[in-house]
C-alpha cells in the first residue's frame, strides 16, 4: 500500500551537538509490547529527524545504534521519469570508493583494465553517476584508531576548506577572519557523525548543478532473530513535498505483537536559494545582504560635523553633483579601536597607515591626527563586515583636531610624504642591516616587523607590550656567537658578558669613539633594561618610579616610545657602518 505523509518541520536550529542528543534520544529501545514500542518501530521520529535535519548543519553520514544514513550528489538531470523505483535498489556502503577491474586470458594474465566508478555495483543505474562525498577509511600503519574519515576533494579544493586536527573540521575563514568550522567530523569507536553546513552545501549544489541524496537504512530491535519471523507488514512510504521515499517493514513474533522493523529510502536536498544570491556569491560578495552605520564625521563638502552614512549609495565624488558627503569624509575615533588590532596579531596585520583581517576585510588606510585621534574615511568604512563596523562606532567621536599632516599629503594631495618618521626608518634600517652584516644581526620572525607599532594610548600595558616587541626584535636579533668569535680575536671576551655589553667591550676594544659608542649602545641598553624592568608588566615601586620618570620627561608613554625609536634608529644605522 502507498502511502503519503505530511510531517511538520522543527524551527530549532540543527547544531552538531544537538544532532547527536536526538541520534541518542530516537535509539532509546522502549518497553517491548507497549504502545511506545509499537510507534517505535514506525519510525515516525526518525522521520521528523530527516526534516528538522535539513536545515543549520545537515548531517551527510551517520552510523549510531541501527542508524545509517549516507549522502552522495546526483546531477539533477537524474530526477526524470521514474527515478524513485530505480534510486530504492541503491546498495552501497560508507567505503565506496574507486577502483579498477579486469578480465584475464587463458594464459591468466590481466587484460581489458578499466577504472571503476563508486557506484558501479551500487544496484541503481542514476547512482552510478553520483559522486561520493565522505569516505570511510581504514589504515593498520594509524596509531590509535585505524580508522577515518575522508572528505571528497573536489568539494573541499573548490570551497577553500582546510583540515584542522584538533578542531576534527574543514575549515575556512569566514568574513571576520575568524575560523569557521564548516564540515565537522564525530568519530568514535561506537558513533559516526558528519556534518556540513547549509550555506555551503547549497552554494556547492548550484555551481555544480546537483543535488544531495541522503540515503538511509534503519533497523530497530531489542532481538534481532526477529527479523527472520516470517509475519511482516510491508508498506511503501512517500512525502512528495519533502522528498522522502521509503519501505518500511514491521515484524511481528507467534504473539503477534510487533517486535522488529526497518525503514530503508532516500531523502532529496535541493539548494533552493536564489540564483541572484548564489552569483553573487560567486562575484566575491558576502552571504548576507551588507548593513552599513552612521558615523560622526567632517562633512567638510558642507562645512559641519554631521551622522554620515557609509553606505556607498549615500556618498559621493569629485565628479558627481550631489548633495550628498564626499567619500572620503572623514570619520575620527578614539586610539582604543586600535588595541583590539594588536592585542590578536595572528589574527590581524596592523601596518602604521592600514589594517587587515587574515582572508578576508582590510581598512585601506587610517592615521592620527595631533589629538591623538584615530582617522579614516566613510568610504573604507563602508567596506567592513557589519560587526567591524560596530566595532569602530563604538569609539566614534567628534573631531578634536584636522586630520594628519601625512593622510592630507598622500591621500587628498596625492603626494609621497617624504617626512621622518621614525619606526618605518628603523625597520627600514633593521632590513638592511640584515643585508649586509647577516652574521651580526637577523630576524627570525619577520611577523616582528608588523607586530611592531606606536603606542596609541596611555595604557601601560600597551606601552610594555610595545617595548616587550622591539626587545625582541632589536636586541634578540644580535648574534652572541657571532660577537664572541670576534671579542676571542681582540681577546677581550669575558664569558659574563652577553650580546650588547660584548658588542660594547668589542667597539672599545676598536678603539671607536666614546660618544659614537654611545649613540650605537644606549639605546640598546634602554631598551633592554625597560624590558625587564617592566617583565610581567610589573607594577612594583621601582617600575612605578621609571615609569612617572618618563612621562615627566616626554609627558606620556607614546612620546617616550617614539622618542626611543628615534635613538635606535640612529644606533642601527650607526653600527651598519661599523667594520667589526
Amino acid at each position: 500500500m502507498h502511502k503519503e505523509k505530511k510531517t511538520g518541520i522543527s524551527s530549532e536550529k540543527m547544531s552538531q551537538s544537538i544532532i547527536l542528543d536526538k541520534l541518542h534520544h530516537i535509539s532509546k529501545i522502549p518497553k517491548h509490547g507497549t504502545g511506545d514500542y509499537k510507534q517505535w518501530l514506525e519510525q515516525e521520529e526518525f522521520l521528523q529527524f530527516l526534516l528538522d535535519t535539513c536545515e543549520s548543519e545537515i548531517p551527510l553520514y551517520v552510523s549510531h545504534k541501527g542508524t545509517y544514513i549516507y549522502s552522495v550528489f546526483l546531477p539533477q538531470n537524474c530526477l526524470r521519469g521514474n527515478y524513485i523505483h530505480d534510486l530504492m535498489k541503491w546498495n552501497c556502503s560508507p567505503d565506496s570508493s574507486w577502483g579498477y577491474s579486469s578480465s584475464y586470458n587463458k594464459k591468466g594474465e590481466p587484460q581489458n583494465i578499466s577504472l571503476s566508478p563508486p557506484f558501479d555495483f551500487s544496484g541503481s543505474k542514476l547512482l552510478k553517476k553520483a559522486t561520493p562525498i565522505t569516505f570511510f577509511r581504514c589504515f593498520e600503519g594509524r596509531i590509535g584508531q585505524k580508522s577515518y574519515i575522508e572528505v571528497l576533494q573536489l568539494l573541499t579544493h573548490l570551497n577553500g576548506l582546510h583540515f584542522i586536527g584538533e578542531k576534527n573540521a574543514y575549515c575556512r575563514l569566514n568574513e571576520d577572519g575568524d575560523i569557521e568550522e564548516v564540515i565537522k567530523i564525530h568519530h568514535t569507536p561506537g558513533d559516526i557523525l558528519v556534518t556540513m553546513k547549509q550555506n555551503l552545501l547549497d552554494y556547492h549544489l548550484f555551481l555544480s548543478d546537483a543535488v544531495l541524496l541522503r540515503l538511509f537504512d534503519r533497523k530497530l530491535c531489542n532481538d534481532w532473530s526477529s527479523f527472520r519471523e516470517k509475519n511482516r507488514n510491508e508498506s511503501d512510504f512517500s512525502d512528495k513535498k519533502n522528498k522522502i521515499y521509503a519501505r518500511r517493514v514491521i515484524s511481528f513474533n507467534k504473539e503477534n505483537l510487533p517486535t522488529a522493523g526497518g525503514l530503508r529510502g532516500f531523502q532529496i536536498i535541493r539548494n533552493n536559494q536564489p540564483r541572484k544570491k548564489m552569483l553573487k556569491i560567486i562575484n566575491g560578495g558576502r552571504l548576507k545582504p551588507q548593513k552599513y552605520e552612521k558615523f560622526i564625521a567632517d562633512d567638510w563638502k558642507h562645512d559641519k560635523i554631521v551622522s554620515c552614512s557609509c553606505d556607498p549609495k549615500k556618498l559621493s565624488n569629485y565628479y558627481e553633483v550631489s548633495d550628498k558627503p564626499f567619500e572620503i569624509s572623514p570619520a575620527f575615533f578614539k586610539p582604543d579601536v586600535l588595541l583590539k588590532y594588536k592585542q590578536n596579531p595572528e589574527k590581524y596585520t596592523l601596518d602604521q597607515r592600514r589594517i587587515s583581517c587574515r582572508g578576508s576585510w582590510s581598512l585601506k588606510t587610517y592615521d592620527i591626527n595631533k589629538a591623538g585621534q584615530v582617522h579614516t574615511y566613510l568610504t573604507y568604512l563602508g567596506c567592513l563586515p557589519h560587526s567591524e563596523q560596530l566595532h569602530w562606532k563604538s569609539y566614534n567621536e567628534k573631531p578634536k583636531a584636522k586630520i594628519s599632516t601625512r593622510a592630507f599629503t598622500t591621500d587628498l594631495m596625492g603626494r609621497w610624504d617624504l617626512s621622518y618618521e621614525p619606526l618605518s626608518a628603523l625597520k627600514k634600517a633593521l632590513k638592511e642591516l640584515e643585508q649586509t652584516k647577516p652574521e651580526l644581526w637577523s630576524c627570525a620572525n619577520q611577523k616582528l616587523f608588523q607586530q611592531l607599532n606606536y603606542p596609541v594610548t596611555d595604557s601601560l600595558k600597551e606601552w610594555t607590550d610595545e617595548i616587550h616587541t622591539l626587545d625582541k626584535l632589536v636586541v634578540e636579533g644580535l648574534k652572541e656567537a657571532y660577537l664572541k668569535g670576534i671579542a676571542i680575536s681582540l681577546n677581550c671576551y669575558d664569558n659574563k658578558l652577553r650580546s650588547i655589553k660584548l658588542l660594547r667591550k668589542i667597539l672599545e676594544t676598536k678603539g671607536i669613539d666614546g660618544h659614537e659608542i654611545n649613540e650605537i649602545i644606549s639605546p640598546l641598553e634602554k631598551i633592554h633594561f625597560l624590558r625587564t624592568k617592566f617583565a610581567g608588566h610589573s607594577s612594583g615601586i621601582e617600575a612605578d618610579n621609571i615609569r612617572k620618570d618618563l612621562i615627566a620627561e616626554h609627558g606620556n608613554l607614546r612620546n617616550h616610545f617614539r622618542a626611543l625609536v628615534e635613538i635606535t634608529d640612529k644606533s642601527i644605522k650607526e653600527l651598519k657602518h661599523i667594520q667589526l
